[in-house]
């Protein structure tokens, strides 16, 4: 009699088990999985102020405002002129703006790591599933409150770029329509800021010095990214001249004093996170050492340019922190990867910091201050497409809500940074009259915009009684010294007051009459 053999069900571990065998054999799916699953879950929440006004921007620029004539910015245009089809995009879609932006910018971060998946060369399955993986946690997770940032985009070109030249110096074919559509992606992060130009320079200058005359400076990735350089320069120069003539010199004039006070309060942890990891590359030297160790070296070179922009920056916000943090935290992560260390300094220390980038974000995200708490209960009742102004030092105030609740914002600027530097110049007894002539201009320039657009509640930012008697600024009052101001305020009564005093509208008020045909939507 023939014997009949049955196997047994694979039960649910073997299948947990199959499907971590598949995702390590195929580590770029396993990575786009993880930024996939990450992505998806960080687009249902909100993005953080600056992100906020470049959105609100894209959509204002969309209905015939001027960028620095309407709307009085401190950056260049190329992130507002990027926000433009997030917003018609979003009208199609009928999605939020916002959300679509998060899900546009994961999308680039997935190109991402595709591109540095072409670029790791003969690295085994594993160890390049453990890259990809880092690569894409840092790309999606580390940034989740300043995601689509500057700092972020700029990261998500520069790894790639700086893995495309790990390649070269390596001596490793690239096919040359990988090597432009890699310069155009970094081209358009590093064109963002001007400071971002340092890190393709040093990175530039590093592949000098180690190809020697093997070097060549036309290259696929470089024709591209200068085509892309050249395309913005003459946009800038015909669309945003109004940039150089009107914002250029009143940053000269006013916004050195925002930012850090103190040289110290520049490093904060983020910023001790990537000088230790590099410390640490630098002590250990058998983590730079030969061919294979290319590709740390390029994240490393890339660090020091993210590093030196910040600094040279010297404002101690977090997100500027954010690509050397991610450079760094990747050319440390690929350092093991290619040369595992024995050192027992690097087997103790390496793992805390690659690890710390997470810890940061997650500490930065539990965070929820009063004024933010305040600012939602001071808008509530109010119906999406009412017009709101907020008043405050701080640019970042209120801006989360906008998106959020779909208001109109009333004035041109987003906050008001330069009263730093006024209320500075009158404790000095006024040494500057262009910055005492700003302050006025300011004002009047509000009572303007709120003639045009009268906002059915004003919310300013007011110091405690505490930071009152410390001498802290009080917008508020700096305001209500100029009559126009006041006689506009007392068409609204006071309504609450916390971290912030809330003022509605009881009774209309004359309208300007020099109104811009664009109004605020």
């Amino acid at each position: 009699m023939a014997t009949v053999s049955i196997s047994p069900e694979p039960d649910a571990s073997g299948r947990v088990n199959g499907v971590a065998r598949f995702l390590s054999a195929r580590p770029l799916i396993s990575a786009l999985a993880v930024l996939a699953s990450i992505v998806v879950a960080r687009a249902f929440g909100s993005v953080d102020a600056d992100v906020a006004w470049q959105l609100w921007i894209g959509r204002q620029l969309n209905h015939g405002a001027r960028l620095y004539a309407n709307i009085v910015e401190t950056n260049p245009p190329l992130w507002f002129w990027m926000a433009a089809p997030v917003d018609r995009l979003s009208d199609m879609l009928a999605v939020r703006s916002d959300h679509l932006l998060v899900l546009l910018i994961g999308a680039a971060a997935g190109l991402s790591i595709a591109a540095i998946d072409r670029l790791l060369g003969s690295m085994g399955a594993p160890l390049r599933s453990l890259v990809l993986g880092y690569a894409a946690l840092l790309l999606v997770a580390m940034p989740w409150l300043e995601f689509g940032q500057r700092e972020h985009i700029a990261l998500i070109g520069s790894l790639p770029y700086a893995a495309l030249l790990a390649a070269r110096r390596a001596g490793r074919p690239v096919s040359a329509r990988l090597a432009a559509a890699i310069g155009i992606g970094a081209a358009l992060g590093f064109a963002l800021k001007h400071y971002f130009l340092i890190v393709p320079l040093l990175l530039e200058l590093w592949l000098v010095a180690t190809l020697g005359r093997k070097w060549r400076p036309l290259r696929a990735e470089t024709v591209a990214a200068g085509i892309v350089g050249f395309i913005y320069a003459v946009a800038l120069l015909l669309a945003a001249h109004d940039y150089l003539t009107t914002v250029v010199p009143l940053l000269l004039l006013a916004y050195g004093a925002t930012g850090a006070k103190h040289f110290v309060d520049l490093f904060q942890p983020a910023v001790l996170t990537a000088l230790l990891s590099m410390a640490l590359m630098l002590s250990d030297r058998r983590l730079l050492r030969s061919n294979a160790s290319a590709i740390p070296a390029a994240f490393s070179v890339a660090t020091i340019g993210f590093t030196t922009a910040y600094f040279i920056q010297a404002k101690g916000w977090s997100y500027h922190a954010l690509p050397m943090l991610g450079c760094s935290a990747m050319a440390l992560g690929a350092a093991l990867a290619v040369r595992p260390s024995t050192s027992p300094i690097t087997i103790v220390a390496a793992p805390a910091l690659l690890v710390l980038p997470f810890a940061i974000a997650a500490q930065q995200g539990l965070g929820q201050f009063e004024t933010d708490r305040d600012v939602v209960h001071a808008v509530e009742g109010m119906r999406p497409g009412a017009a709101v102004g907020f008043i405050s030092p701080d640019p970042s105030f209120g801006w989360h809500i906008i998106p959020q609740r779909g208001f109109r914002f009333a004035l041109r600027y987003n906050g008001f940074w330069m009263m730093q530097a006024v209320v500075t110049n009158e404790l000095r007894g006024g040494t500057n009259p262009r910055l005492t002539l700003l302050g006025r201009r300011v004002v009047r320039q509000t009572v303007q915009d709120f003639q045009c657009t009268p906002p059915q509640r004003i919310v300013f930012k007011r110091p405690t009684p505490a930071g009152l008697r410390a001498g802290e600024f009080d917008i508020l009052a700096f305001f209500l010294r100029d009559p126009e101001f006041a006689s506009l305020l007392s068409h609204y009564r006071p309504i609450e007051r916390t971290s912030v005093e809330v003022f509605e509208l009881t009774s209309p008020y004359r309208r300007a009459r020099n109104c811009p045909g664009w109004s605020p939507v």
